[in-house]
This record gives structure tokens, C-alpha cells and sequence, in this order.
């Protein structure tokens, strides 16, 4: 009988501290760098800034946002195209060369050591890096600076605090850093101070397209799901 006291007495004990573990609110540190972390998912921010593990463009988990490898090579240029690398961390266009950067915190070739949080900010907010450098396309920063400040310090904290630094020196982009602030017009590259990228007015809309389709009897039944 005391056996069995001690043993209920030892469940009852392990039962309240798990209910009290599982109750307990995340810091405010940690949930800021968990939204940072989502953020960074939905924001296409491994797209260009993660080697990737296969044709897939599957990012490989043991160098997250590391930036461009030293064995991708950058796309051949064509004249008036953009082209990238398979696995989208090298860039050719009119500008030049552009490389995707080091983002982890390593603190010589990641940002470790070259951003603080207002900083950071400050470069998504101006396209301008600490250094003075104008960011290079095709980086949206134009679109993420309208970002709320809540936002952005969560950002800056998964890069800082969430990632694990990676050591990976990424090569300077090549070519007018103000490309995307000339409206795109080959002419003006390099003629003007970059302000900001181009707006959705500045692109025409395709013309509407007439659509026919077959009579209802002529039209078949089956679904191809994705």
C-alpha cells in the first residue's frame, strides 16, 4: 500500500509539472524569432538564398540561406534576358552578374559581423547596405520594405538568432548597382541614383487574349489533379 502511495504521488507530480511545462508562454524573444522564421518561408527568401539538394529546388537544411556556392557558376548573359542558375543563387541580366548573399550570422562572410537590427531596417527600407552598396536585382526589396517594423525585427532576429552560421564567401555582384533604379532602360544604366524599383506602372498590361470554348457535348469529363 505505501508503494503504491509513493507511485501515484510520482504520476500525480510528473502530470502537473508537464501541464505546467505545456501552459508556459514562449519568450517573447523566441516567438519573435519563430515569426521571423515563417516569414522568411512564405517570403521566398530560400528560393534565392539556399543551395539546393536536387532538381526539386529542394533547400538543403545543412546550409539555410547561406548563399550562392562556390561551385555555381553565374549564367551565361544574354543580351536582353535575365537568366539564373538551376539553383536559382546566381544572376545575369543587364546589370551584370548578382549573387545571392550570406545571410547566416557567421560574422566574416555572413552578416554576423555587418548588421545590426537597424540596420538590417535600414537596408530593406532603402535598398542600401551598411557599406553604401545599392542591393543588387533581383532582390524585391522594393516590395519588403513596406513591411511593418514587428516584422522586420522578427526577420532580422531568425537571421541573427535562429540560423546556424555558415561559413560561405559569397563574390561581389558585378555590374551598375543602380540598374533597377533606371527604369530599366538600358540607355540610363549607371545615370542616376537609385531610388527605388520600377512600380507595377511602369509595365504595360498584355492584351486580353479571346478565349472559345468546344460545345458542352465536345468537352470531356475527366481531371487531371495536380
Amino acid at each position: 500500500m505505501r508503494n503504491a502511495i509513493v507511485v501515484l504521488g510520482a504520476v500525480a507530480l510528473g502530470v502537473a509539472t508537464w501541464t505546467l511545462g505545456a501552459g508556459a508562454a514562449p519568450s517573447p524573444n523566441a516567438t519573435r524569432v519563430e515569426r521571423g522564421r515563417y516569414l522568411v518561408s512564405i517570403a521566398a527568401c530560400h528560393d534565392c538564398h539556399t543551395p539546393k539538394v536536387d532538381a526539386q529546388m529542394t533547400p538543403d537544411p545543412k546550409r539555410l540561406l547561406s548563399g550562392r556556392p562556390a561551385t555555381t557558376n553565374p549564367p551565361m548573359q544574354g543580351t536582353n534576358d535575365i537568366r539564373a542558375s538551376l539553383d536559382l543563387t546566381a544572376w545575369a541580366g543587364p546589370w551584370g552578374n548578382s549573387y545571392a548573399a550570406n545571410l547566416t550570422p557567421d560574422r566574416e562572410t555572413g552578416i554576423g559581423g555587418r548588421y545590426t537590427e537597424a540596420a538590417f531596417i535600414k537596408t530593406i527600407r532603402t535598398g542600401v547596405k551598411p557599406e553604401g552598396e545599392q542591393l543588387a536585382p533581383p532582390m524585391p526589396w522594393n516590395a519588403w520594405r513596406h513591411m511593418p517594423d514587428t516584422d522586420l525585427r522578427a526577420i532580422a532576429a531568425y537571421l541573427k538568432r535562429g540560423l546556424k552560421p555558415v561559413v560561405n564567401k559569397v563574390a561581389d555582384s558585378e555590374g551598375p548597382p543602380d540598374f533597377w533604379a533606371s527604369e530599366m532602360i538600358p540607355e540610363n544604366i549607371g545615370t542616376r541614383p537609385a531610388a527605388a524599383f520600377p512600380t507595377v506602372a511602369l509595365c504595360s498590361s498584355p492584351p486580353a487574349i479571346p478565349v472559345t470554348l468546344p460545345p458542352e457535348s465536345e468537352r470531356s469529363t475527366s481531371s487531371s489533379r495536380p
